[in-house]
């Protein structure tokens, strides 16, 4: 006989004289564990538990944003305009610039200017345009949907001219372009250049690099009636290209396979990069380095001389290939020596001589030089994107955002970072500490902009418009 009687809350199971039936009872009551409980008088029994499946991966991910404390600034203004997601690649960045003290975007198809401090639309022009703007010297310059480029006049949206001339090219994914100087608008998609008058939009000339095969760069640079272009060519090696041509025709003067873009030009002299002799094979087995320039006459392409930057890879091969980074800012040139940054005097150069000073690398392989601002050298991670500075005296500078980031603009001391988790947070450079919240409510953002006092964030499909603070 199998009986169970209660005892403060415990079950028990009295044994006796059992039957075959009881024996069988009391093996299932064992084998599937059934517990009965009584709270207060009331008796409940637990299931058994069911098997549950087994992750065949699993892993958590423990690191997380530090969240920051910061006041949140509620944007003066908030407009509709059309969606850069749904604009073709090539145009992507270029769909709007601040200048003036007005916003210049496109809302269904047509340009729009705004007040950059209320909000208001001022003028609009055209339909069914190329989102595609610019801005030189009061006026705004873009393209009809046919690609045919137009002149406005800035404060009143007033037409100047519309050429004639249309610069449509299936470029695809490759580089388009628009470029004022004094007196040429210059049209650049892939490997062709159109030449338009300023003036009157009359074209002047169109060249193609057969040899580049549509491949050209975003470089371009006038000077003394000389135009200068870099392509893509392909060939038994793969390199860039170096090509002049003269500005009234088109002709092309003279090109070099292997050269970069210009990194100055003075007295009628070309300074470019040499990205060709110095390839080595075994490159990773040589502690050797160098970065040469070569010289060239801006009018015939003749060689006039050549200097050389020599540094040696620290520790033993194999060694790093290297970033190889190099800008001028002034007169001073830098270039990435692997575990440091040299700066030279340009205009003072002295074969052999040593740099100026030198910046600290940061640590890793990942970091790529980008440019100096607020007198530090920025570096980016290829891996994450994020950024950092290094100061003359070594001192790493970061900042520190609690999100990842889909853009970051640096106007100054402010550094606009516009994060995935909605909003967008302003840190000040020099001091690394933040300074705003903007709350966007958007994964991806666009080029921050800035024009007279005001901040224009770009927020999938809208604009917000932020007063800066005077720290700032």
């Amino acid at each position: 006989m199998v009986k169970t009687v209660t005892n403060g809350g415990v079950v028990s199971v009295l044994k006796g004289k059992l039957s075959y039936k009881d024996q069988l009872l009391r093996y299932l009551i064992a084998s599937i564990a059934v517990v009965v409980l009584t709270v207060q008088g009331v008796v409940f029994v637990l299931p058994t538990r069911a098997s549950a499946e087994t992750a065949d991966v699993s892993v958590q991910n423990w690191y997380s944003y530090p969240r920051i404390t910061v006041p949140e600034l509620k944007p003066v203004w908030t407009l509709q305009v059309d969606n850069y997601l749904d604009m073709n690649e090539p145009y992507i960045g270029k769909q709007a610039i601040a200048e003036e003290g007005k916003v210049f975007t496109f809302a269904e198809s047509k340009l729009i200017a705004i007040d950059a401090k209320t909000g208001k639309r001022q003028w609009a022009y055209g339909k069914d345009l190329t989102p595609y703007v610019i801005y030189s010297k009061g006026v705004i310059y873009g393209l009809s949907g046919d690609h045919k480029p137009y002149a406005l006049n800035a404060k009143t949206g007033k037409v100047k001219w519309q050429s004639d001339s249309s610069t449509w090219i299936d470029t695809r994914l490759r580089t388009e372009s628009l470029i004022p100087t004094e007196d040429t608008l210059y049209v650049i998609k892939g490997s062709t250049t159109f030449a338009f008058d300023m003036a009157t939009g009359k074209l002047k000339w169109k060249v193609d690099e057969p040899l580049a095969e549509g491949n050209g760069t975003a470089y371009l640079e006038e000077s003394d009636g000389v135009v200068l272009r870099t392509f893509y060519v392909q060939g038994a090696l793969t390199s860039i290209q170096l090509n002049a041509y003269d500005k009234k025709t088109g002709e092309k003067i003279w090109s070099h396979f292997g050269q970069g873009e210009a990194l100055r030009i003075k007295d009628g002299l070309v300074y470019s990069v040499d990205y060709y002799s110095p390839l080595l094979f075994e490159y990773q087995s040589q502690p050797d380095r160098k970065l040469s320039l070569n010289i060239f006459n801006l009018k015939t392409g003749a060689k006039k001389g050549n200097r050389e930057y020599n540094w040696k890879m620290p520790g033993d091969p194999p060694y790093e290939y290297g970033q190889m980074g190099v800008f001028m800012s002034g007169d001073k040139l830098y270039i990435d020596q692997g575990d440091k940054v040299a700066q030279y005097d340009f205009d003072q150069y002295k074969t052999g001589a040593a740099p100026l000073q030198t910046f600290q690398h940061p640590y890793g392989d990942d970091w790529m030089l980008l440019n100096i601002t607020q007198e530090q050298l920025i570096f980016q991670d290829k891996v994450t994107w994020d950024l950092k500075g290094i100061k003359a005296n070594g001192q790493e500078v970061v900042w520190s955002g609690d999100a990842p980031f889909s853009q970051i603009d640096v106007y100054g001391k402010g550094m606009y970072r516009a994060q995935r988790n909605g909003t967008l947070l302003t840190i000040n450079m020099v001091t690394t500490m933040p300074v705003f919240r903007v709350r966007t409510g958007v994964d991806l953002h666009e080029k921050t902009l800035k024009t007279d006092g005001m901040l224009i964030i770009q927020a999938e499909g809208k604009l917000l418009g932020v007063k800066v603070p005077a720290s700032l």
